[in-house]
């Protein structure tokens, strides 16, 4: 059953209806890949995707179908040239990093002429969020400072003045990351998780409740 509810509500999540505005053939720059959970899930949309990564971790900890490369993107330019990507994708990134403001420009460079970007990050308002002590060793985070390695929480005007002044793009949508369609089965996810003591269940359900992140897309034109 917990399956079948994860597959269903899979479908009209926005991260993932933005994966399919891309296309088989697309060249895509995950900034911040990490372990590759949006890799893993654009590979299923489109097997012959070509994903390129960047991000601190060693290379045996990445995914073998990204082209990847350690770098420091607050502190170091990217290595690719000019026009290169069909998209990028920057989840759960921005808010880690010192001087994101000037990376934009960085963001700009690499992506092709209607070449799309994503962007998502906590909402401000999960600083005011209480720190939940259900099974703190699994980690995830409530409230926004749950993270250590968190810096700054955006709000949707910061999110789109980062894309429009600094990106350089037209801004296609800032909005709240939510799925209406799954709110009803998130009580169920909260009582499975905090039935099977699982944080992550309860997690998952909770930031969709709550609206807990918020996302922007962009288009260079």
């Amino acid at each position: 059953m917990e399956k079948m509810i994860s597959e269903f509500v899979r479908r009209f999540d926005v991260r993932r209806k933005f994966f399919r505005m891309l296309h088989g053939s697309a060249k895509v720059l995950d900034l911040g890949c990490g372990t590759g959970v949006n890799g893993i899930a654009m590979k299923e949309l489109y097997p012959s995707i070509d994903l390129y990564g960047v991000d601190l971790l060693p290379a045996s900890n990445v995914p073998s179908f990204y082209s990847y490369q350690i770098i420091d993107i607050d502190n170091a330019p990217l290595p690719f040239p000019s026009d290169f990507f069909d998209a990028v994708v920057f989840t759960h990134v921005i808010e880690h990093l010192r001087s994101p403001l000037h990376f934009g420009r960085e963001i700009n460079r690499v992506m092709k002429t209607k070449a799309l970007f994503y962007v998502e990050t906590p909402n401000w308002t999960t600083v005011l969020v209480p720190s939940f002590g259900f099974h703190r060793e699994q980690h995830y985070p409530f409230n926004f400072y749950d993270d250590p390695t968190h810096i700054k929480p955006w709000s949707k005007g910061g999110l789109f003045e980062f894309l429009f002044q600094n990106c350089g793009l037209r801004v296609l949508k800032v909005k709240t990351r939510r799925s209406w369609i799954r709110v009803p089965f998130d009580f169920l996810i909260i009582f499975l998780g905090l039935l099977n003591g699982k944080r992550s269940y309860v997690v998952s359900s909770f930031w969709n409740l709550y609206g807990w992140c918020i996302y922007g897309i962009g288009i260079k034109e």
